[in-house]
């Protein structure tokens, strides 16, 4: 009788009104139909959270989104949903962090003028006098262990947070990481070391030597093939395939203190 009465709960109800699958596909257009589409989009300044990652690392992308380019949104639903979690996980650990009573500012707006840039800081903190910038980050069980078992941020973290202490004059940084699944905490101390110095200057000469290519009018060749990730992922990619492939050699970023 309890083998039976397992059978039963097990089979799935049929009949019902709304479907389960169907359900599922719903939720997902309804986020599907946030994205933004196509829009054109003039980039003024470089942005600290996109340059070290994919596409964000390729002079043409930011000569083309400095000329302006219909950008193509190509999140997924369950990207974006990542998305809004990351932020709502942001709000809440900034509420824990305010409450310490330590708290110099949130999202700070860091803003240069050569290289342009501007992006804000999750929390800036004022600890025994001395002000650490803050950077928040959820991420997968896996790259969290990596972060642990490293005792190092990710590189397009480091990178982010260093363009901020660099612009701030702030040599202390904590990234810290919350696992996704079981919402520990790991803070990832960052300091701008000599060699930390050395490559966040390289950065900032990168994007000056970009916006200079931009400014002077100059076609920059491709960073990566179309088959690439960083390419398909790219939200101009529509229109840098079908521009020439001529013009001035500019390296891709490196990402990550060698």
């Amino acid at each position: 009788m309890a083998k039976n009465l397992i059978s039963s709960i097990r089979n799935r109800p049929k009949g019902m009104t709304l479907d389960p699958k169907k359900f599922v596909k719903m939720i997902n257009q309804s986020y599907e139909s946030e994205r933004s589409g196509t829009e054109f989009k003039t980039k003024k300044s470089f942005s600290p959270s996109t340059v070290g990652y994919g596409h964000g690392t390729c002079a043409r992308y930011w000569t083309i989104a400095f000329s302006g380019a219909d950008f193509t949104d190509t999140f997924t639903a369950t990207g974006i949903a990542s998305m809004e979690n990351g932020t709502m996980a942001h709000e809440r650990i900034q509420k824990r962090i305010e409450s310490l009573g330590i708290l110099k500012e949130h999202e700070k707006e860091i803003l240069s003028d050569n290289p342009p840039i501007r992006g804000f800081s999750d929390s800036i903190i004022t600890y025994n006098g001395k002000d650490i910038i803050i950077e928040i980050k959820t991420i997968k069980s896996t790259n969290y262990i990596q972060r642990e078992n490293e005792g190092q941020p990710s590189d397009s973290h480091l990178l982010q947070i260093l363009i901020y202490m660099q612009i701030e004059n702030i040599d202390e940084g904590i990234v810290l990481y919350e696992n996704k699944d079981s919402h520990d905490l790991l803070a990832v101390p960052v300091e701008m070391s000599e060699k930390n110095k050395e490559y966040i200057q390289y950065v900032f000469q990168w994007m000056r030597d970009v916006h200079a290519a931009w400014k002077n009018g100059e076609q920059v060749k491709r960073g990566y093939t179309k088959s690439t990730w960083a390419c398909k992922s790219c939200p101009v990619s529509e229109l840098c395939n079908s521009m020439e492939p001529t013009g001035i050699k500019i390296d891709n970023l490196q990402v990550g203190v060698k």
